[in-house]
């Protein structure tokens, strides 16, 4: 009790500014690929584009991110987070306002993978990296309460953007919201503050291969990165396709926007609540208990066509899939040595990034081949499934080492 205190007296005040600003980077960063089921519609309209094209759009960003997430997240480490995420501002902000001037799927593909690469990658890795330097008592719950923003940038950002597409047509729209990003991010990055010098015992931890599972980092991470790629496939295709699908049932575009809105605000509670419960039963525990919850909901999407039925589904969905991104991130930081943190943070998200844009491609693929989201869906919940497989094999395997660990050698 006495260290858990101090370690909670030792967390500066200014860290949970730090959590704040990632927040918001990672609102409006996630809320940046969610744009694209916004769009799928008006560039279906207007360019009689097939959803498996538009869909590459995601899958775009999600490479970007993934390559990026590698790149600038090494390289915060030598010459500071702040400047990494000015680049972010900046070429997030920047690919979101060129999106009004689109003429073909090359420059769409073009600018998403931008808007990844350049921009959202440059703010999460960096700011969740720095969160977890200030913040070291309730890691879990600031992360949970950082990778939140994701899921409010989810639900708003697209909201936004129907509306003003509603009211001034996609072209228009996209500089508009390039516009906003800018004016919210850009001034947020001057208060990026190094975090304070650790202490000489954590220096010494850092210089050895120890975790928290005390199982080898090379294989748990090799687990992880497998799971988080084929949970994030589930995940992935309400993310992309609930407003296209909540149209094609008769939804309007508001109401259909009005679904992803409010299953990212369940999304909200979840993370919070699922890095509050990492910090008590552990990460992995946590992590397969939200993706049960994401996969036992994720077909019902197809089930119904009722409009209550579809936010009560939204609503469950959002809870449980929110609690994915922030456990994840937690087992990875659990799971290897304090010194490969940022790296293994960076493999898993990687391995994510990769399933989400597997996921909303193929989803968008399959509807285009059968001119239904039956499908798509199911082969979400398929995705779920192998992610728990993988999971209960990798909770199996830990226990087993553990156990072998703890059972004394007889003296000979």
């Amino acid at each position: 009790m006495t260290i858990i205190a101090t370690a909670r007296a030792s967390d500066p005040p200014y860290g949970w500014i730090i959590v704040a600003i990632s927040t918001v980077c990672l609102a409006l960063g996630f809320g940046a690929g969610a744009t694209v089921s916004v769009f799928m519609k008006p560039f279906e309209q207007e360019f009689g584009w097939l959803r498996a094209d538009t869909s590459m759009a995601y899958t775009m960003h999600t490479i970007g991110a993934a390559i990026g997430g590698l790149i600038w997240g090494s390289l915060s480490d030598r010459i500071g987070v702040r400047r990494i995420a000015f680049i972010g501002a900046i070429g997030m902000s920047g690919g979101i306002a060129a999106l009004g001037w689109l003429s073909g799927l090359t420059s769409l593909y073009a600018v998403y993978f931008l808007i990844g690469f350049a921009g959202f990658a440059c703010l999460f890795t960096p700011t969740l990296a720095l969160t977890g330097l200030w913040i070291t008592a309730r890691k879990g719950l600031a992360i949970g309460i950082a990778t939140a923003g994701g899921a409010i940038g989810q639900g708003i950002v697209p909201y936004v953007l129907q509306h003003l597409i509603t009211d001034f047509g996609w072209r228009t729209a996209a500089p508009y919201l390039g516009a906003g990003y800018f004016l919210l991010l850009f001034p947020l990055m001057f208060f990026l503050r190094p975090a304070p010098s650790v202490a000489a015992s954590a220096s010494q931890s850092m210089q050895g291969d120890s975790n928290l599972w005390n199982v080898p980092h090379t294989v748990s991470i090799a687990w992880l990165s497998l799971a988080g790629l084929f949970c994030c496939i589930c995940m992935a295709v309400p993310l992309v396709h609930l407003v296209p699908l909540g149209i094609d049932i008769g939804c309007s575009p508001s109401t259909a926007a009005g679904l992803l809105l409010s299953l990212m605000i369940a999304g909200v509670f979840g993370r919070v609540f699922f890095g509050w419960l990492a910090d008590r039963i552990g990460g992995l525990a946590t992590y397969f208990l939200s993706s049960l919850a994401q996969t036992s909901v994720v077909f019902w999407f197809t089930q119904t066509r009722h409009i209550a039925m579809l936010f009560n589904l939204s609503i469950l969905f959002g809870f449980g899939f929110a609690g994915v991104m922030t456990c994840l991130l937690i087992c990875a930081r659990e799971a290897a040595p304090l010194r490969l943190s940022g790296t293994a943070m960076s493999v898993v998200t990687t391995a994510g990034w990769i399933g989400m844009g597997l996921g909303g491609y193929q989803a968008g693929l399959f509807y285009d081949i059968t001119a239904s989201y039956l499908l798509p869906y199911a082969n979400a919940a398929i995705g779920g499934i192998v992610n728990l497989l993988i999971v209960a094999a990798l909770f199996w395997y830990r226990r087993q080492r553990q156990a072998r660990v703890q059972i004394p050698v007889p003296a000979v």
